[in-house]
């Protein structure tokens, strides 16, 4: 077992879908030599998953943090979540809808990144096969070097340039003192991460995409990287970019192109259950390997 990297898993519900107790299967199988940790809400009964992953540990934490996609987002762009964890250099973060193939969690974090995630295409979830690739962010599945994202956190750099500020404001007609103090604050404490991160309501990846084009030295692995890390979008292009190979995982997988996965999860002795069956008896006769 290794200290370098936990896996957190998060979870809000007390049962999973089908294709959640797959992928929690999945996780321990084959990553069970690391820490894995399920991030959960105070009172949540874990029972199902415990019956999945018996050597599953869990943290709980206040419910008001998962209660809400949005409080969700909130929670992986705020200190205290990677401070809990600082006794480690990285956190993989898996979501139950992600799905690992093999082993290859510290190789990774030897390669000297600080944020992995699967690549973006233009137009996002609608991505086209020939659209172009726009950056590396999500963060279903995602490995991040804890100490990077702390002082990502705490960074007062500038967002947008000065002069793009100075200009902005110069195309208005508000001159009075009041249009002087905003210009003064969109210049200083407006225009940093810290202010940034304080507002931020979008979802979290898009705010660690951000980062990479602004601090230096927060290193984001690039597309001809992050390709071998994880697919969501166009899985089929990436597949062949990357010499007909799987990455080291995938996120959304029964969602994105589940006709290029099924075969694939069925490969690894899984059951596709998509459309039938409840998540009680996915969960305690569906989750495990077909024998």
């Amino acid at each position: 077992m290794s200290d370098k990297v936990v896996i957190l898993i998060f979870a809000h519900k007390p049962m999973p879908e089908w294709y959640e107790a797959t992928s929690l299967e999945q996780c321990f199988r084959v990553l069970g030599r690391h820490p894995i940790r399920m991030v959960c809400p105070i009172g949540l009964d874990v029972s199902a998953y415990r019956r999945i992953a018996p050597a599953l540990k869990v943290d709980f934490i206040p419910p008001h943090s998962l209660a809400s996609l949005r409080a969700y987002n909130r929670l992986k762009i705020l200190p205290w979540l990677y401070r809990r964890y600082a006794d480690y250099e990285f956190i993989l973060t898996y979501e139950l809808d992600a799905f690992v193939f093999r082993d290859e969690l510290l190789d990774w974090c030897e390669q000297g990144w600080d944020y992995i995630g699967a690549p973006w295409f233009e137009g996002y979830a609608y991505a086209r096969p020939d659209a172009a690739p726009i950056g590396v962010g999500n963060a279903g599945f995602s490995l991040r070097r804890i100490s990077t994202m702390l002082r990502v956190m705490r960074s007062w750099k500038a967002i947008r340039p000065p002069i793009e500020v100075f200009s902005q404001w110069r195309r208005r007609t508000d001159t009075l003192p009041r249009g002087l103090w905003g210009l003064l604050g969109n210049l200083t404490w407006r225009n940093c991460f810290h202010h940034y991160l304080n507002r931020f309501s979008e979802n979290e990846d898009i705010f660690w995409a951000c980062a990479g084009d602004r601090i230096a030295g927060f290193r984001v692995a690039p597309y001809h990287v992050a390709r071998h890390f994880s697919f969501e979008y166009n899985p089929e292009r990436l597949f062949l970019e990357c010499g007909s190979k799987l990455p080291f995982g995938c996120h959304k997988w029964m969602e994105c192109q589940p006709g290029f996965w099924k075969p694939l999860i069925e490969a690894e002795g899984y059951r596709w259950l998509a459309g039938g069956g409840n998540a009680a008896e996915n969960v305690e006769a569906d989750a495990s390997p077909v024998a």
